[in-house]
């Protein structure tokens, strides 16, 4: 089992059943998403997206219910599905002073995922939350149902 306090043993049973496995790199998928989302006007990939997408990135987990604090969510790992959506990821931008990577979809869609140059983890829809400071956490706790932490002035 992966030695983390960040994840639950249900998280890495989820992740291991999606396909996921301690030291997942898929640097040929990142590098297409790359090529596809980076343009003069649109996304730049951190070091830190880079990283999450190649041990993440494919990866898609459904998951509903009861939670700890609020319903659990599933997520899929695909940030092509933020095409076209520079614009809003520019606005979120501007909010927490750090440039967003996108990481995929959370809840059904709901919510978009995204990833500061630091590592730390957001949903953007209506609003931006923090679900973690780090991935391992976010993951955790969108499959677990812990509510994410509103970014003050957004």
């Amino acid at each position: 089992m992966y030695e983390s306090l960040e994840w639950s043993a249900q998280t890495e049973a989820r992740l291991r059943g999606a396909g996921w496995f301690r030291g997942r790199r898929d640097s040929q998928r990142v590098a297409r998403w790359r090529q596809t989302l980076e343009t003069p006007d649109g996304f730049r990939m951190s070091m830190a997206a880079e990283k999450v997408l190649a041990e993440f990135g494919g990866l898609r987990v459904d998951c509903k219910g009861p939670g700890l604090a609020c319903a659990r969510g599933g997520f899929n790992l695909d940030p092509e599905l933020a095409s076209g959506e520079e614009d809003r990821f520019g606005d979120f931008r501007d909010q927490v002073g750090r440039d967003l990577f996108p990481l995929g979809e959370a809840y059904k869609g709901e919510v978009f995922l995204a990833i500061d140059d630091i590592g730390r983890v957001y949903l953007l829809g209506d609003r931006i939350q923090l679900a973690g400071a780090r991935i391992y956490s976010a993951l955790d706790s969108i499959l677990v149902g812990r509510l994410p932490r509103d970014i003050a002035g957004a």
